[in-house]
């Protein structure tokens, strides 16, 4: 009986390790899709310096995942985001806080970018079909876009302000899930929704202030957003 019983042990054994050496190791993939900003950097408050006045906007995606074991193991992101600025809504402010006379805005995107590293969850359904689940940390840095802003005082006599581009450096985190599904020996196509926050620092930053004067100005910048994207991923 005591043969047996070890003999089943040893063929569970061989077979899981089949089962487990026929699953690739490591896996990197490419994807893009849409950036969704929430929370103060979707916010349009002129009287609040951490509102992002952010749109909808774009997020590329490079990650490096490697199992350590049969369900557990490390990821790499690299997240890079651009998301426009809602015109509209800082024009409003502007009007409403300052010089009452619609201005001319022209400006850049928010542009932003991290690197972020941790343990992630691997649950396979069936033969072509797996989840991760993924709790990712690093560091992140963003840019303030470059704001012009040409108008005419109530005075009569017109202006024009530009709010050049500015750097901040933040720790971040992530919450993730990737749906990978097999169509190839080595490819897959994969779906990532991601939870990305961080709030870098900015220092010094020029801002027009409510009396239409430039100050300088030192804010975190709230970045919460929610990136969905789709691509393709490989095995290695």
């Amino acid at each position: 009986m005591k043969k047996l019983t070890l003999l089943a042990v040893i063929l569970l054994t061989i077979g899981m390790s089949g089962i487990y050496a026929q699953i690739p190791r490591a896996y990197i993939s490419l994807s893009a899709g849409l950036s969704m900003p929430h929370d103060d950097f979707a916010a349009t408050d002129f009287d609040n310096p951490e509102s992002g006045f952010a749109n909808n906007g774009l997020n590329i995606n490079l990650s490096y995942a490697h199992r350590l074991t049969y369900n557990i193991g490390v990821c790499g992101t690299l997240s890079i985001n651009s998301n426009s600025l809602n015109t509209d809504a800082l024009k409003e402010g502007i009007i409403g806080d300052t010089i009452n006379i619609a201005p001319t805005i022209e400006t850049k995107n928010w542009g932003a970018g991290g690197l972020l590293a941790g343990p992630f969850l691997y649950l396979p359904i069936g033969n072509f079909l797996s989840v991760d689940l993924r709790a990712l940390i690093g560091f992140y840095t963003a840019y303030s876009p470059e704001i012009i802003i040409i108008g005419k005082q109530a005075n009569g006599e017109n202006f024009r302000l530009r709010l050049l581009k500015y750097n901040g450096v933040g720790f971040a985190y992530d919450l993730g899930s990737t749906l990978r599904f097999k169509f190839g020996r080595t490819s897959y196509l994969v779906l990532n929704a991601d939870w990305l926050s961080s709030t870098p620092n900015f220092k010094d930053i020029p801002w027009l202030d409510t009396e239409g004067q430039i100050i300088n100005t030192s804010f975190k910048q709230n970045f919460s957003m929610l990136n969905v994207t789709v691509g393709i991923g490989y095995a290695l």
